[in-house]
């Protein structure tokens, strides 16, 4: 595991970003965290994450919107990104993909899924289901 590597945690719900959050600081990565997508993009224009985890449905600016932003910006274009989603239909998990998302983790994550995954997408050879 890379220690340094820095996440861009987005939730909108206290209590799971908490939680999320701890759990990846004892994995040992750097953790900015925001509770909406707005706070989310003045965050990455200010820090570079190495990887964002973001859920998908937020009030305001939700993931797909953000993550959209996301990708115009040519910096974080190519950041690799989680979905962190309730939704399960093949349909939403394509729209999901098709909007920028690297990856995605159906609700409840599990922190063992997270932790591969997050290894996964961040080594040189980036494997994921939308491959």
């Amino acid at each position: 595991m890379n220690e340094r590597l820095r996440i861009l945690l987005v939730e909108d719900y206290e209590d799971i970003l908490f939680v999320m959050r701890a759990e990846l600081e004892w994995m040992g990565y750097q953790v900015d965290a925001a509770r909406n997508g707005a706070v989310a993009l003045k965050v990455s224009a200010i820090t570079p994450s190495d990887l964002i985890i973001s859920d998908v449905c937020m009030p305001d600016i939700d993931g797909l919107e953000f993550i959209r932003m996301v990708r115009e910006n040519p910096t974080l274009a190519s950041v690799p990104a989680i979905a962190v989603t309730g939704l399960s239909t093949e349909r939403e998990i394509k729209e999901v993909l098709d909007h920028g998302f690297t990856d995605y983790l159906v609700k409840p994550v599990e922190p063992g899924e997270l932790a591969v995954m997050i290894q996964q997408l961040t080594e040189p050879k980036k494997l994921t289901r939308a491959s």
